[in-house]
């Protein structure tokens, strides 16, 4: 292949990727706008008070998590190429879903690109997922024997099994998504 036929693959290439990325971001906008509704009725439900004061702290919360997704979005394109997945139709979005399963090869080399990007940043932050897990669970334990009188013995067993369940799993889609990386990339 000549360069010049290259360099018009990868043109093409890149554009289709900002189209994808910024219907991605457009996508994921609009999920969590509309994930603000049932999470404020979820947070009233919990705290048994149905005053819509209570949704000024989960308001104020949302509006600065879309902002600095979007300020990100925009700012680093590079790290915007795994929301680009969401900007992909349903049809190549299910391929890769069963090539992930399958641990197949991926023929679209626009969805390779996108899911290379996506392991790239899931091996880059694999230890801050570890250590806020654990964190997270450590936490969970620690309010839980705190807070309770007598509680199950179950509680903690399950709070440590979906810990590592949680971890388990991310481990999983690191290596199998490196499988199908290496499988396609031959």
């Amino acid at each position: 292949m000549e360069s010049d036929e290259q360099f018009d693959q990868l043109a093409l290439r890149d554009v289709e990727l900002g189209a994808l990325a910024s219907r991605g971001r457009r996508r994921s906008l609009g999920i969590m706008i509309l994930a603000f509704f049932p999470i404020s009725f979820l947070v009233m439900a919990t705290n048994d008070d149905y005053s819509f004061a209570n949704v000024i702290p989960v308001g104020v919360t949302f509006v600065g998590a879309i902002s600095y997704s979007w300020g990100k979005w925009r700012r680093r394109p590079e790290d915007s190429q795994s929301v680009a997945f969401v900007g992909l139709d349903r049809k190549r979005q299910w391929a890769t879903y069963r090539s992930m399963l399958r641990g197949s090869c991926i023929e679209d080399p626009v969805v390779l690109t996108i899911v290379e990007s996506i392991h790239h940043h899931l091996r880059r932050s694999l230890a801050a997922v570890v250590a806020t897990t654990v964190a997270i669970a450590v936490m969970g334990l620690v309010l839980v024997e705190v807070g309770s009188d007598g509680v199950s013995f179950w509680v903690p067993v399950a709070i440590v099994v979906l810990a590592g369940g949680a971890l388990a799993e991310h481990c999983w889609i690191v290596n199998r998504v490196g499988l199908v990386i290496e499988r396609s990339r031959r």
